[in-house]
């Protein structure tokens, strides 16, 4: 059965849950969140703790011709609550990757985590299932137009896509799975146990939250009147809104 989220179901679904697949996406939720609801802080929450991990929350962004495109096409799009989201995304991701010790691009993370939310400003027309999915179509032509490869833009467009998802297994990606963990760490609080309260601190001071959780509460309850089907819309309704402003409040 081919996987929510994945590439192949992307072709073959344009980002629309039917309704078997609504039945497999919530029950993935529900599963997910009683594990989370066992765990408690989780098995490895001290290691955000530990002092001789760097975690540095000033890292700065690649240097490069298609990373330089990106972050002024960025700066002239997004509202400033998620631009800040999107380099708090990046930011997040980074440090879990460092944390789990895994291999990823940097500049592939950063361009993904700054068109991720793409289409919540270049709005999917009327046509379109999935605000992900569209996001991940405008975000392709974006860094194809930037000079990147194919690969590098379906690296990035295969990410975005996924990110909507419950889980993102590394074997998807080690970029797409660091900027699912990154952007629902940023949303939803998720693994934020693993990170010191300092280090939580200094990112927040570098990249405010001042306005996000009105913005995106907005968005999602937007996405889920008019694309109905989306994975967006079915985690709306179990509840994405009440983890966005918990997590908000403690932030």
């Amino acid at each position: 059965m081919v996987e929510i989220g994945s590439s192949a179901w992307v072709a073959r679904t344009g980002g629309a849950l039917g309704p078997v697949d609504q039945v497999r996406f919530i029950v993935q939720a529900i599963v997910h969140e009683l594990k989370s609801l066992r765990s408690g802080a989780g098995s490895r929450s001290w290691r955000g703790r530990s002092p001789d991990l760097t975690l540095a929350p000033d890292r700065l962004p690649p240097d490069t011709p298609i990373a330089r495109h990106v972050s002024a096409y960025a700066q002239a799009l997004l509202p400033e609550p998620l631009l800040r989201h999107s380099l708090r995304s990046w930011i997040w991701a980074g440090m879990l990757g460092d944390l789990d010790h895994l291999a990823y691009d940097n500049e592939r993370l950063y361009v993904a985590a700054l068109l991720h939310d793409v289409a919540l400003v270049n709005h999917p027309g009327p046509d379109a299932s999935c605000f992900a999915v569209h996001g991940a179509a405008v975000a392709r032509q974006i860094v194809r137009d930037a000079g990147a490869s194919g690969p590098f833009a379906d690296t990035v467009a295969d990410a975005i896509a996924a990110h909507f998802n419950v889980t993102v297994p590394v074997s998807w990606g080690a970029e797409a799975h660091l900027l699912h963990a990154g952007t629902h760490l940023d949303v939803a609080g998720t693994r934020r146990s693993e990170l010191a309260t300092s280090t939580l601190t200094e990112v927040h001071a570098r990249a405010p939250r001042t306005g996000f959780a009105t913005h995106f509460l907005a968005a999602m309850q937007q996405e889920a009147t008019s694309r109905t089907n989306s994975r967006a819309a079915v985690l709306w309704r179990l509840g994405m809104g009440r983890a966005i402003r918990r997590h908000d409040q403690r932030c």
